[in-house]
C-alpha cells in the first residue's frame, strides 16, 4: 500500500480531548496522546519524510464547536493533510448539558461534518483522514455506544463520499476490549490510556499506509 503523505507535508490533527491530550502543556504542542505517538513513529519509520505535525484538538468540543473555530484552527493553518476525530461529546451531552452544550442529533452531526469537509477541501486540503469516534462506554450495548456507532457509520460514509481515508479507531478499540479484556484501554470508558492511544496511533498509521 502506498501512502498519500508527501515529504514536507503539514499534517493537522483536529478533534476533542482525545486529540488534545494536554497539548497546551507539552513542549512541542502535540500532547501526550496518539498525535505525539504518530509523530514519534513517523520519525522512527520514515526519517526522510520530514513531515510537520500540528495538533489543534480542544477538550470538550463537539462538531458544533469545531465548526465555529474552523477558520483560525484549520483553514488559516493551510494543512496538506487533515485528520478529524470528533463525535464523542456530541453523544456524551445526552447525559446532561455541559457549559451550555447539548446533545447533537445525528442529522446535525452529519451536516456539521459535511461543512467541515467542504470548507477544508475548498481551502486546499489534499488528504483527509476521518477517524471514527472511539468508545464512550465499555458496555457495548449501552445507549451511548449505540449512538456512537451510528456516528461511526456516518463517518465511514462521509469518507467514502469525499475520497477520504477512513481510520477505524473505534472498531479496533472495541476489538481490543473484547480480545484483551485484561488490558485497561481507557481510563473512564472514554479517554484512552497509553495503550489506547498507541492503538489509535497504530490504526491511523496503517490506514495512511505508513
Amino acid at each position: 500500500m502506498t501512502t498519500p503523505i508527501r515529504a514536507d507535508d503539514l499534517i493537522l490533527f483536529q478533534g476533542d480531548s482525545i486529540t488534545d491530550a494536554g497539548r497546551c502543556g507539552s513542549a512541542d504542542g502535540l500532547g501526550s496522546g496518539y498525535v505525539a505517538m504518530v509523530r514519534a513513529m513517523l520519525v522512527a519509520r520514515h526519517p526522510g519524510l520530514a513531515v510537520r505535525i500540528a495538533n489543534r484538538g480542544v477538550g470538550g468540543d463537539r462538531t458544533t464547536e469545531l465548526l465555529n473555530r474552523w477558520r483560525p484552527d484549520c483553514l488559516d493553518i493551510k494543512p496538506h493533510v487533515l485528520s478529524i476525530k470528533i463525535g464523542v461529546n456530541d453523544v456524551w451531552r445526552l447525559r446532561g448539558e455541559w457549559n451550555g452544550q447539548k446533545f447533537v442529533p445525528i442529522a446535525d452531526y452529519r451536516a456539521n461534518y459535511e461543512k467541515l469537509i467542504a470548507q477544508a477541501r475548498s481551502a486546499g486540503v489534499r488528504v483527509l483522514a476521518l477517524v471514527s469516534p472511539t468508545t464512550i462506554a465499555e458496555e457495548n450495548d449501552s445507549e451511548l455506544s449505540r449512538l456512537l456507532e451510528e456516528r461511526a457509520a456516518c463517518v465511514r460514509d462521509l469518507a467514502t463520499r469525499n475520497d477520504a481515508v477512513y481510520v477505524p479507531a473505534r472498531e479496533n478499540l472495541l476489538r481490543a476490549l473484547r480480545e484483551q479484556p485484561g488490558v485497561r484501554w481507557t481510563s473512564d470508558g472514554c479517554h484512552p490510556t497509553a495503550a489506547g492511544h498507541a492503538l489509535i496511533a497504530a490504526t491511523w498509521l496503517q490506514a495512511l499506509g505508513l
